[in-house]
């Protein structure tokens, strides 16, 4: 008898209890504004990613115009007898260039042929000649040229590679190869890799 009324007792302290204890949920505002929170989140991340793309992007497109540039240094270091030959003065070959090049002021007939195929290949390689695909050139840099002029006071050749970035930001200022075909007179879209090559030219 005793039990049976200590069981009831129990009973009606816990269900005392339990009406006294507030259940309390999420409110419809409050869900919103974390959505907010997430929301804005996944839209930074997806920013930074995009960035982080870009910035790797721009890293393999330098890291090309070096090897482009390395190509016609050797080139050019290869052929003293007709260097001469390799001084392009204001023609850009690359993009918006259709033409041969040709020269026969310099060297024999030998070494300008030399120069004539260098200057050609690393016309159609800043073209994107290294990788077809459909019958078109995909390979290389965006909009890419290359200019060779030589400084007859320093005795130096200035190879450049411009090429079309991802992104406006500063316009370099070691070479006008290109000025204004990427972004107007700002050239805001330009980019550009300059080596400077000293050596002794050999030809008459």
């Amino acid at each position: 008898m005793l039990a049976g009324i200590n069981n009831c007792h129990s009973m009606s302290i816990y269900k005392t209890r339990f009406r006294n204890t507030k259940v309390r949920g999420f409110t419809l505002i409050e869900v919103l504004v974390t959505l907010l929170v997430f929301s804005v989140g996944l839209l930074g991340y997806a920013a930074l990613q995009s960035r982080i793309v870009k910035a790797q992007l721009e890293v393999y497109q330098r890291v090309y115009a070096l090897n482009l540039v390395d190509y016609i240094v050797d080139q050019i270091r290869a052929n003293p007898a007709a260097q001469g030959c390799y001084d392009l003065a204001n023609l850009e070959v690359g993009s918006g260039y259709s033409g041969s090049y040709s020269c026969s002021s310099h060297g024999t007939a030998d070494t300008q042929a030399q120069v004539i195929e260098a200057v050609n290949q690393w016309s159609d390689l800043l073209k994107g000649s290294a990788e077809v695909s459909a019958g078109s050139d995909v390979g290389g840099l965006p909009n890419a040229r290359g200019c060779i002029v030589f400084d007859s006071l320093n005795k130096t050749f200035v190879i450049s590679v411009v090429w079309q970035g991802l992104i406006e930001t500063v316009a370099p200022i070691s070479t006008n190869c290109g000025n204004t075909n990427y972004g107007g007179p700002s050239s805001a879209f330009r980019r550009a890799l300059t080596y400077k090559l000293q050596t002794p030219i050999m030809d008459n």
